[in-house]
């Protein structure tokens, strides 16, 4: 017979990484943890966790088996809330995952909005450049920039990155002036890389001809976090696609500027990431509604750079990103 409590205390345990984590959350003892869990595998006669003294990880059929059951666990959770009217708006906890540099721009003004319109969710935000598994690490959501491998996630693109090239006016007058994508094989790159190797691409589409060139950056330096990045590109040490969101106010001030404005650098998508299921709680379907919403107003905002000179649009930006909430 299935039994809801030992299946939430299953997937406390894989999301704590522990028993005496899980325990703690949950406020009962570890021993009621640690016997609930040994009655579900023998309920169901497979091994689900590997025990060590260091921590509980989830066998390849324990993963398997959280991974198909998370989902279905919320949504019955989330039925029951709401049959008994304790849920008149999203609540409970939420943890969401973003690479590091969008985060730092994009999710501190979007996620205090959310915070205040949906008080009753408690959020948790983990940053990280490098590669985040979505349900072994017990994240409801997740952003990923860049095509992404095949996966059993949902991901829903939500925009792109409108990507340029940059460089400080001392490395311009040095190496300029740049005509065409071409003379970028003969400068130095600070290259923006994943540790798997992931790297923004490096085509270029004329915006009136249609004239299509690929480059292949030479590196002086890679890194995989914008910041840092920003730092070489600031002191003059090479050219770099970056986002306009995550430069805008170095351009508006005069110490980066951008090269070949006549010529468009191929999108980066901006994913939204959730795990597969006819139902989502309602605390996710709140989230995924509520930046849906968020990035249509910053896709208006890019959009509208097309009838504006470079100043108008940066100062819309700078006004985007720095009024108050």
């Amino acid at each position: 017979m299935l039994d809801l409590n030992q299946m939430s205390v299953f997937i406390k345990v894989v999301q704590e990484g522990s028993f005496t984590a899980a325990a703690r959350s949950l406020s009962i003892p570890k021993s009621r943890v640690s016997r609930m869990i040994t009655d579900l595998e023998e309920k169901l006669s497979v091994r689900l966790l590997e025990r060590t003294t260091r921590e509980v990880r989830p066998t390849d059929t324990g993963l398997q088996y959280y991974e198909q059951y998370k989902p279905l666990f919320e949504e019955i959770t989330d039925i029951h809330e709401r049959i008994s009217d304790k849920q008149k708006e999203p609540s409970g906890h939420l943890r969401i995952t973003a690479p590091v540099g969008f985060a730092i721009k994009m999710m501190g003004r979007w996620m205090a909005q959310f915070k205040q319109a949906y008080p009753m969710i408690d959020i948790e935000m983990v940053f990280n450049d490098g590669d985040i598994h979505l349900i072994r690490d017990g994240f409801d959501v997740g952003f990923a920039i860049g095509n992404l491998e095949d996966s059993s996630l949902i991901a829903r693109k939500i925009d792109d990155t409108d990507p340029i090239i940059c460089a400080t006016p001392e490395f311009i007058q040095q190496y300029g002036p740049f005509t065409h994508p071409e003379q970028l094989n003969h400068v130095p790159w600070i290259k923006m890389a994943s540790h798997k190797g992931f790297s923004h691409n490096a085509c270029f589409n004329h915006k009136t001809s249609g004239e299509r060139h690929e480059v292949k950056p030479k590196s002086a330096v890679t890194v995989n976090h914008n910041e840092v990045a920003k730092h070489h590109i600031m002191a003059g040490q090479g050219v770099s696609i970056s986002s306009t969101f995550l430069t805008f106010e170095e351009i508006i001030s005069g110490r980066l500027e951008i090269i070949l404005p006549e010529w468009e650098i191929e999108q980066e998508p901006l994913y939204l990431l959730f795990p597969s299921g006819k139902h989502q709680p309602k605390k996710v379907r709140a989230f995924i509604d509520f930046i849906i919403e968020c990035s249509k107003e910053l896709d208006e905002l890019m959009n509208q750079k097309s009838g504006l000179s470079k100043d108008e649009h940066l100062n819309k930006m700078k006004d985007f990103f720095n009024n108050p909430i």
